[in-house]
């Protein structure tokens, strides 16, 4: 899983922040994430070359600015899951929906661990 140690805080504190911490995460952060980096980054990209090319550099880019070496791979592999999701569908609920899922399974996870 992803570790986060402010997002772990934020689980454990009052039901606030764990409310925000939900919403933020599993709602508001996948909406505009997908928006950058599929609806805008990957549709460029697409526009200039081959669609698995797109994919892997979108991907290469989300995994990156996330900033966490450990978890390169990881975001990377999910980064591709949502650009193929994105470019099978041509339609950004898809992957907003799974980056969604994907997010709350995180959370999940590191509230328990």
């Amino acid at each position: 899983p992803v570790s986060n140690p402010i997002q772990k805080e934020m689980l454990v504190n009052s039901g606030i922040s764990r409310v925000f911490c939900v919403v933020a995460y599993c709602i508001v952060i996948p909406l505009l994430e997908e928006v950058v980096y599929r609806g805008f980054l990957l549709t460029s990209l697409s526009s200039t070359m081959e669609g698995q090319q797109a994919v892997a550099i979108s991907s290469a880019i989300f995994s990156a600015i996330h900033l966490s070496a450990q978890n390169f791979l990881q975001l990377f592999v999910i980064g591709c899951i949502l650009g193929c999701s994105y470019s099978w569908t041509g339609n950004l609920s898809s992957s907003i929906v799974i980056h969604s899922l994907y997010n709350a399974l995180t959370l999940v996870i590191s509230y328990f661990y």
